[in-house]
């Protein structure tokens, strides 16, 4: 049963609705996020909004800017970054089809120095840091100033075929969505991003035709044959954009998630019965974008409504639009997350629902009483970046965050909410000890009763090694950090040393709770980081690492020798992705039956290991080599 304001609710003076909502919710409550909230945020390029700090070819500075907005994105509790690669018909990113871009080096077809690759660094040090990183594309437009349609690279795809482009009365140049040509050449350059990077998503937003002013008479001549007016051809036209480019994606067959996020309204009820109860521009009337339909005919794996009125404008509603938006998605697979104007936060008018940061902490508070929304995507990150009480109340909201939504990129679990931080999972410095060494008392979770796993999760629990959340959950199928997993490596085998070691992996916080974990680790060679004098403790845990840490830890207590032979390792089809480190892990631990591959029949090695598989190799090498 849904979980919303009745309609009867929101109705009759907009006054009432936002004196209604302001009291029932004066502001978010501080707890931890949902379980499974999407938690978006945008990077615009065009016009180096957000990135570049500003148009440089120094793949250093570059690099730092990157970081940065990482860095504070998952600091802040966002599980995704939406990264603006093709602002302009141009690019971010090594591509044979379009230039790189003028926002991003300052002159269009320049590259960056020494082959940086702006879109791959993203795309590695995002999931280093579990997040997704979505790659955000802006189909139609080929210039956001007009002075540009003069200074295009020779290579540009618009001046290969001028006959694909039409320059609009706001002096900008867009692809004629009408034109054939066009529509192919959208939807080969998501497949070369696609084919050459490993990003979480395709994102596209709400600029498709700008007007209905659009000069298009001529392919309208050409190719309208059949359709009973210009304004259906041209939702045809949009639509084919899209079925195109989920045809690319779903074609893949990579685990992509694709979504668009169109103007908050569709349509008004007064241009058409299904529309909300709204007054304000239509996606379906001056887009010519379906964008209800598209959910209804499912070539979206989600949609991203840019709801950016607060909660009480007449016009269009912020309330009333959520739950609109909720009920076009029930009964589809298409996930709803709301598009946020973290941007008009901080008004300097005390009188404007968006002075301060209250009406943010509503709206949020408002989308997690709504069971049909799945999250949110704030725009932009600059707004978190310029405003430090903006940034306290969404770091506050998202409580360290829980897990992601869409797509395969693993959660991320901040040290103040992580479940083995903090919970004696750790022995007393020192002693050497290990909890029970047998489980005496398992531990049942609300999410674990018909995972695969649920034993092991019990039996590895109720050794006090490795815990649960506050709510009660486990999260089996989150994703688990290097350093996490040291801690339940080190204390299952009672690995720990003298409490006064000093030294460590220079990454490793003086303060960190896993610090003696880590430490330990390291002095007994269970550890050898990964070059530098570093460990990357926050960096999701491979498969093939969690095998070859275990390993190792059994090679230190003399319960495994050398292996002789490792060709058990050539029945899987991914056996060149195998590390040489992890060879005779991987060789053991299968001829022990304690790995058998992933659900798919492979090894998957560079794979994140999730909690549930971590606590199952765990204990089920636990008990076969005798530790205990």
């Amino acid at each position: 049963m849904r979980k919303t304001v009745k309609r009867s609710s929101i109705c009759a003076a907009a006054i009432l609705v936002a004196l209604a909502l302001l009291v029932a919710f004066p502001q978010a409550p501080a707890s931890a996020a949902p379980a499974g909230e999407f938690r978006g945020v945008w990077v615009p390029t065009v016009l180096s909004l957000n990135y570049p700090s500003q148009p440089t070819t120094d793949p250093e500075a570059l690099r730092r800017d990157a970081l940065r907005i990482l860095d504070d994105a998952k600091d802040m509790g966002f599980n995704a970054v939406f990264f603006q690669v093709r602002p302009a018909a141009d690019a971010l990113y090594a591509s044979s089809i379009f230039p790189w871009s003028k926002y991003l080096t300052g002159v269009q077809g320049t590259a960056p120095a020494s082959g940086f690759d702006p879109l791959a660094f993203m795309v590695q040090a995002a999931h280093e840091r579990g997040l997704e990183l979505h790659a955000w594309l802006n189909p139609y437009r080929i210039t956001a100033e007009a002075p540009d349609n003069a200074s295009l690279a020779a290579n540009h795809p618009a001046r290969l075929h001028p006959e694909w482009t039409v320059t609009h009365t706001d002096g900008r140049m867009y692809w004629n969505p009408g034109e054939p040509g066009a529509q192919q050449l959208i939807a080969d350059g998501v497949r070369e991003i696609i084919g050459n990077y490993a990003v979480d998503g395709i994102h596209i937003d709400d600029y498709f035709y700008p007007d209905a002013d659009f000069d298009d008479a001529a392919a309208f001549a050409a190719y309208g044959a059949g359709y009973p007016s210009r304004t259906e051809w041209r939702n045809a036209n949009t639509e084919t954009t899209v079925k195109n480019i989920c045809d690319a994606v779903r074609g893949s067959g990579k685990n992509i998630a694709f979504g668009v996020s169109p103007i908050g309204i569709w349509a008004n009820s007064s241009t058409t019965p299904l529309g909300s109860n709204t007054k304000g521009g239509e996606a379906l009337v001056q887009k010519f974008a379906d964008t209800r339909g598209w959910v209804k005919r499912g070539i979206v794996d989600y949609i991203a409504p840019q709801i950016y009125w607060n909660i009480g404008y007449e016009i269009a509603e912020y309330t009333t639009l959520v739950n609109w938006w909720a009920d076009a998605v029930a009964g589809t697979n298409v996930k709803l997350y709301i598009g946020q104007a973290a941007y008009r936060t901080g008004n300097a008018d005390e009188k404007s629902p968006w002075h301060g940061v209250d009406e943010i902490s509503r709206q949020l508070a408002f989308n997690r009483a709504e069971s049909n929304v799945s999250g949110y995507i704030m725009y932009a990150y600059k707004a978190f970046a310029d405003n430090p009480a903006l940034r306290a109340l969404i770091k506050e909201l998202n409580n360290a965050g829980t897990n992601v939504g869409q797509g395969s990129a693993p959660a991320q679990n901040g040290a103040a909410t992580d479940p083995n931080a903090g919970t004696g999972a750790q022995p007393d410095a020192g002693t050497g000890s290990r909890p029970d060494a047998q489980p005496s008392a398992p531990v049942s979770f609300t999410d674990t009763a018909d995972h695969w796993a649920k034993e092991y999760i019990a039996s590895v629990s109720g050794m006090g090694v490795a815990k649960g959340y506050p709510d009660g959950t486990f999260l089996p199928d989150n994703n688990v950090k290097r350093a996490d997993f040291i801690m339940m490596l080190m204390s299952l085998f009672a690995l720990y040393t003298e409490k006064d070691a000093t030294e460590n992996f220079l990454d490793i916080a003086p303060d960190a709770y896993y610090w003696q974990a880590v430490a330990s680790a390291k002095r007994a060679g269970v550890v050898t980081g990964i070059g530098d004098n570093m460990f990357d403790p926050d960096a999701p845990l491979t498969r093939q690492d969690m095998f070859s840490m275990t390993y190792r830890a059994l090679v230190l207590m003399g319960k495994q020798t050398a292996v002789s032979s490792t060709g058990v390792l050539d029945g899987f089809s991914d056996r060149s992705q195998v590390a040489t480190y992890a060879v005779a892990p991987l060789t053991v631990f299968i001829e022990k039956g304690i790995v058998t591959g992933d659900d798919t029949g492979l090894l998957a090695p560079v794979k994140p290991a999730t909690r549930a598989e971590t606590v199952a190799v765990l204990w089920r090498v636990y008990t076969q080599f005798g530790v205990n």
